[in-house]
């Protein structure tokens, strides 16, 4: 039963008590640690609860943040490119405090330790990377054999985002013709996670897709952090096709960059890596090209010397063996006429068998096979095409006559 010497204090008065308990045993303030829900920066101060799970349980803290006290705390989430958001781990200094009008306790913060953020950001990459390790996912998609001419390209991306459409311009101005199929994806916030996940799972399944690119623009950790997520790196790496990833910019690369086929710092990179990979192909197959073209321009003018060599021996050959033969009949004209059939027969064979030959390594002959021979106004044979120019006049040798033309256009390879 209250008595007259029992205190009572007006509701003002309990709650300066306890704001001054609270002051005195805290004196500045206090460190306290715990992760975002329920994040309010919509105003000019930010309100947030901290909480901290242990098993069933959870302890939840509410927290304000003025607006003073958060253009302080703005440089340096800056130079560590943090943002504050549900699902981020903080350690914050500040003091505990009762508002009076609304008989609510909250905790006002004052500053921020971006190192516990970092650190704690760290420590799950590493637990996320060291179980798509052991589930054998980290390193799959690298053993994706890459197609020789990528040209069938999904693109997981939001559509109608500068990383969209830098990469779009760049496949673009590439001048190759490249099929583009887009998959519009959120990149940030709840429903990054669930959305890209089951576009590289869709883009994986499709036989007319070649490699799948997973581009998105920079921003803060904060803003990047799906893409460090398990669910988005497991999907690459159990995609079928190769994943390239364009993700942030420079100084940035999640986990999704360290388990794809190919990973770039940008978006625009990344286009630029794929268009890297077909031009490759493009210039070997011309410098093929342009080998085989040389190979069999100088087989044909070493068959040609040949020929003509040959030809010049052969009729050397028969001016020598008609000499010897008739020095022969000279000499021993008395067997030649003791036995003149069977001499004019041993010649008739030898004349006979190197006319065969002759006809052989005839070019008329060689011509009747399909070859043919273009020589120009001044009677030069035409071996490339660097020494023609137009309207000059040729003069084209087949096996049953000859034709004459005058040059309309040239073209030459690798034009």
């Amino acid at each position: 039963m209250q008595t007259e010497e029992d205190p009572t204090l007006s509701v003002s008065q309990f709650i300066d008590v306890v704001n001054g308990v609270l002051k005195n045993a805290f004196g500045a303030g206090v460190w306290v640690q715990g992760e975002i829900e329920g994040f309010n920066g919509r105003g000019k101060h930010t309100y947030f609860n901290i909480v901290e799970r242990s098993g069933d349980k959870k302890a939840s803290l509410n927290v304000a943040v003025w607006e003073f006290s958060l253009k302080k705390m703005k440089p340096l989430l800056d130079q560590h490119r943090l943002t504050l958001a549900d699902g981020i781990k903080v350690r914050l200094f500040g003091v505990g405090d009762i508002y009076p009008e609304r008989g609510s306790f909250s905790f006002k913060a004052s500053n921020i330790d971006p190192r516990f953020t970092l650190g704690d950001l760290a420590g799950q990459r590493d637990e996320i990377v060291q179980r798509l390790k052991k589930n054998d996912l980290y390193d799959a998609n690298r053993r994706m054999e890459l197609p020789v001419v990528p040209l069938r390209i999904a693109l997981i991306t939001s559509v109608g985002s500068a990383a969209h459409a830098d990469t779009l311009h760049e496949l673009k101005n590439s001048g190759i013709g490249f099929e583009i199929f887009v998959h519009d994806v959120r990149v940030q916030g709840d429903a990054a996670v669930p959305t890209i996940v089951d576009a590289i799972a869709r883009m994986g399944r499709r036989d007319d897709i070649d490699i799948v690119m997973l581009v998105r623009g920079g921003g803060s950790k904060v803003d990047l952090l799906a893409f460090d997520s398990e669910e988005i790196s497991a999907a690459i790496g159990k995609c079928a096709k190769p994943v390239f990833t364009g993700i942030g910019h420079e100084i940035d690369f999640s986990i999704a960059d360290e388990v794809a086929y190919r990973a770039f710092k940008t978006p625009t990179a990344c286009a630029a890596g794929v268009v890297e990979v077909v031009t490759a192909f493009v210039q070997a197959t011309e410098q093929a090209w342009t080998e085989i073209a040389s190979n069999a321009s100088e087989l044909l003018q070493a068959a040609e010397h040949n020929l003509s060599e040959t030809a010049i021996g052969v009729k050397n050959l028969v001016t020598t063996a008609l000499t010897r033969s008739l020095s022969n009949l000279d000499v021993k004209a008395d067997r030649v006429r003791r036995r003149p059939g069977e001499v004019l027969g041993v010649a008739t064979m030898t004349v006979k068998a190197i006319a065969d030959r002759v006809r052989l390594l005839d070019p008329v002959n060689t011509m009747a096979r399909g070859w043919s021979i273009t020589r120009n106004d001044k009677g030069e044979v035409v071996r490339s095409v660097k020494t023609l120019s137009v309207g000059q006049q040729l003069v084209t040798s087949f096996a049953d006559g000859s034709a004459m033309s005058a040059i309309e256009s040239i073209e030459k390879e690798g034009k």
